[in-house]
């Protein structure tokens, strides 16, 4: 299990993942949101491949001066629970180690669950 950095080719396996996100239903709204993502120096997408070799997560981050931003943390329905969201979270944090991962106020309650279940 792994973070995998987005790349051009991932877009219909990015965008069929960050579908699952009531705001992200049109076509519109997600290529514009890819794009946010790829103009930004301080935003980075990456997808998370599971056990199986398969992508079954999607998290957008934010680098800020000392803070690593999860705007969103999106997984497939079979893969949605507490003890991958902490594995993500947990490979966020080796990632950036010199940051401190927060979250919005959407993902915030997610973190939260995070650090009480790994003491960060």
């Amino acid at each position: 299990m792994m973070l995998v950095k987005y790349r051009d080719d991932y877009e219909k396996t990015t965008m069929g993942l960050l579908s699952f996100l009531p705001d992200f239903h049109s076509v519109k709204h997600l290529t514009g949101e890819l794009d946010w993502y790829k103009t930004g120096h301080n935003r980075q997408m990456y997808l998370w491949k599971n056990a199986d070799n398969q992508f079954t997560g999607v998290v957008g981050l934010e680098c800020l001066d000392e803070v690593v931003l999860v705007r969103q943390l999106v997984l497939s329905p079979q893969d949605r629970n507490d003890t991958t969201r902490a594995a993500i979270l947990n490979a966020v944090a080796e990632l950036f180690p010199q940051l401190h991962v927060m979250g919005t106020i959407a993902t915030t309650p997610m973190i939260m669950r995070w650090q009480n279940l790994d003491g960060h």
